[in-house]
């Protein structure tokens, strides 16, 4: 699940002071605030999305920044934009219940502490911040620069054949860092992963172990089911030599471990443009947004008057500075000394 972005008006004159003190503002700017249950939100739904992984060190400290930038850009959002986020969250939503069925959505709510009125809005709000954003620093991608993308590349987006799998992942490393987990930790979770199998081998609903105990955030939403080319599989010679239904033994890399069945095979297709050319407008939207948009935030920011609150977020937040600056001193190169005159 996407992270999400709770709404972030200024509370309302009289709000229940019992009820501000249990849920303490830890940032404002101009016509803004930011509480510590949104701050809550993301970071429960970041857990609940891979529950065995502990948050990194500066979680907190990163979330504050999304939510208050995206605050930034939705204050300069149109009527239309959001009322198209709107749709776009329904449709996702729709979507998502189709998928997992009420009783799994239901509960994945319960795990990320939102109502489904909540999850809405996060995902209205998601969507019209990143369209906001691309009219605000003036992104314009036409089907010209689409069409020019796809002549430079021929053939590159077609599909070869591909592994249907269902596979359930448990990981052995720290989230991104890849420091591995103690060794107590990590043979508690090899145990883990060899009862699962022995479960599966002897007739256990796989997808429902998946769903339950998959830590691939790929595949974690769609019961373990993935679909991947031979080349993009660490394992893709031995799914590629298996028969549908099979299932592997637990394999085991510098992540961790899993096991998989082969539900089956796709065979290859020629990429069609008007089916692909969405997809590659919105690609192209991103990265000349990703481009422009550091300075325009980098101003908005600024011209905010954000205050952080919280004196043990602000402290973080100073200590992230101070690092971020001393790692861009270390990386920058050392200075050329001038050229000396040429004596004549």
């Amino acid at each position: 699940m996407a992270s999400p972005f709770a709404n972030a008006e200024p509370a309302a004159a009289g709000t229940n002071p019992v009820a501000a003190s249990a849920d303490p503002v830890v940032a404002r700017g101009n016509g803004f605030e930011i509480r510590r249950s949104q701050m809550d939100q993301v970071l429960a739904t970041a857990k609940a999305a891979n529950p065995l992984q502990p948050l990194p060190p500066d979680a907190e400290v990163r979330v504050l920044d999304q939510l208050i930038e995206i605050q930034l850009v939705l204050q300069k959002a149109t009527d239309a934009e959001k009322a198209q986020g709107l749709q776009e969250a329904d449709q996702t939503i729709a979507d998502i219940l189709r998928a997992q069925g009420p009783a799994v959505f239901q509960q994945r709510l319960q795990l990320t502490h939102m109502t489904q009125d909540q999850l809405r809005m996060m995902l209205s709000q998601e969507d019209v911040a990143q369209k906001s954003l691309s009219r605000q620093v003036g992104v314009a991608v036409t089907d010209a620069d689409v069409k020019k993308l796809w002549d430079a590349h021929p053939g590159a987006w077609d599909q070869p054949e591909k592994a249907h799998i269902r596979e359930l992942v448990i990981p052995t490393s720290w989230g991104a860092t890849s420091n591995n987990l103690p060794r107590a930790e990590v043979e508690k979770r090899h145990q883990l992963i060899e009862d699962l199998e022995k479960k599966i081998r002897a007739g256990a609903d796989f997808a429902e172990l998946a769903r339950q105990y998959n830590q691939d955030p790929m595949s974690k939403g769609t019961g373990g089911e993935i679909t991947l080319r031979r080349t993009k599989m660490e394992f893709g010679n031995l799914a590629f030599s298996m028969k549908p239904g099979e299932i592997s033994d637990v394999l085991a890399n510098s992540d961790g471990f899993r096991i998989f069945q082969l539900l089956g095979f796709v065979p290859p297709r020629k990429a069609d443009f008007a089916t692909l050319a969405p997809k590659l407008k919105t690609a192209l939207e991103g990265a000349e947004r990703r481009q422009r948009a550091p300075d325009y935030v980098a101003q908005l920011r600024k011209d905010a008057n954000i205050q952080i609150v919280d004196a043990d977020l602000k402290a973080k937040v100073a200590a992230d500075a101070a690092e971020t600056a001393q790692l861009a001193k270390a990386e920058a190169p050392a200075p050329q000394p001038a050229p000396s005159e040429k004596t004549q």
